[in-house]
């Protein structure tokens, strides 16, 4: 069955934006709006336009505005400075808000959008509570406490997408555990800008084009084999796909970042 809300683009923001909260929170905020936002507009236009014209204008829309207003909301009203490679996540973060737009069920229940994406959000920032007091002893930017147990580690994607996996196998108990078939999620599209933008390790005394195309490689390779086993393991229909693979590619990311 397909998912109620947008849990691709929720997954990628736990994996990447879940470092401190107050990244955390915006970013939740605005995937809820955008999604509840294109949902709405696609229900006024779709029977007026023909399917490629819809998905063509729905992806361009989706894009565009996640751009523009993480750009408004981060930079111009909260003065916070963002890297090439954060924007790069959010026009990401719009293409999968785009594709949750177009494989929508038939008719959409916002009762159910509005409840799991909030779900969606509380556990986005459980997650960012967890890796920021982990490794800074701070909770939304303050400083609580200084232990010996801080651990750089917990801000790296590695725990990002162990804590993610987690996160979204439990969303699945509370919401879909009275579903006969499983939540229909595609990872790679989770996955694939995780490892375009933040690989593993890197390879010395190479062009770093050239590395950073063998990495890609490698992960994507050690992923897809993973993947083909999870097809027939006995995993509960709550743990299959999305969160299962999640925490594989959290413990492929460990392994080869030992190198």
């Amino acid at each position: 069955m397909k998912a109620r809300y947008p849990v691709e683009a929720y997954a990628l923001a736990m994996v990447i934006f879940s470092q401190n909260m107050r990244i955390a929170l915006i970013t939740g905020i605005l995937i809820l709006f955008i999604s509840t936002l294109g949902l709405v507009i696609d229900g006024l236009v779709k029977c007026n336009l023909p399917k490629w014209s819809r998905n063509s204008s729905i992806i361009i829309l989706m894009v565009s505005l996640t751009f523009s207003l993480f750009q408004i909301v981060l930079v111009a009203v909260l003065g916070y400075k963002i890297n090439d490679t954060a924007s790069i996540f959010h026009i990401f973060l719009g293409i999968l808000i785009a594709k949750h737009i177009i494989n929508k069920a038939d008719e959409i229940d916002y009762n159910s959008l509005l409840l799991e994406g909030a779900g969606a959000f509380a556990m986005l920032l459980i997650i960012s509570l967890i890796r920021e007091f982990m490794a800074e002893g701070s909770i939304y930017g303050y400083k609580i406490l200084d232990f010996n147990l801080k651990s750089y580690g917990f801000s790296q994607v590695i725990m990002g997408f162990l804590l993610t996996g987690l996160g979204l196998a439990l969303l699945n108990r509370i919401f879909y555990h009275k579903e006969k078939e499983k939540i229909k999620t595609d990872s790679i599209f989770v996955i694939l800008p995780v490892v375009l933008l933040e690989q593993p390790f890197t390879i010395d005394g190479i062009d770093p084009s050239v590395s950073m195309l063998i990495i890609i490689i490698i992960v994507l390779i050690l992923l897809y084999s993973i993947r083909k086993h999870l097809v027939f393991s006995r995993l509960s229909k709550g743990i299959k796909n999305l969160p299962a693979e999640l925490v594989s590619a959290g413990m492929v990311y460990m392994i080869l970042s030992m190198f």
